[in-house]
């Protein structure tokens, strides 16, 4: 029949999502991009935990070092979100 579409189709196009999605999560945070990308693709709940996971590194443009405690905080913070220091030299985007 043209115009139908098989389910072994639709899984194999959740898995590529999941995995693609999921390497672009971990590549902001700061992570390993392939191994990210097959669990992801593998397990999709692998996704919930990446959202939720802080950054190992800092990663230009997303996240970068507070200039007094070190934790990690988004770029364009104006103050750091647990120490409450005003954050100099913000780096732009441009």
């Amino acid at each position: 029949m043209p115009g139908y579409v098989k389910p072994v189709f639709f899984i194999f196009l959740v898995i590529i999502a999941a995995g693609v999605i999921g390497g672009f999560m971990a590549a902001d945070r700061g992570r390993r991009v392939a191994l990210w990308c097959l669990l992801c693709a593998l397990l999709p709940p692998f996704l919930l935990l990446l959202y939720f996971a802080k950054p190992v590194r800092e990663v230009e443009g997303v996240f970068r070092k507070c200039s007094n405690c070190g934790e990690l905080i988004k770029w364009r913070a104006l103050a750091c979100k647990y120490c409450k220091t005003e954050q100099t030299g913000i780096k732009t985007l441009l």
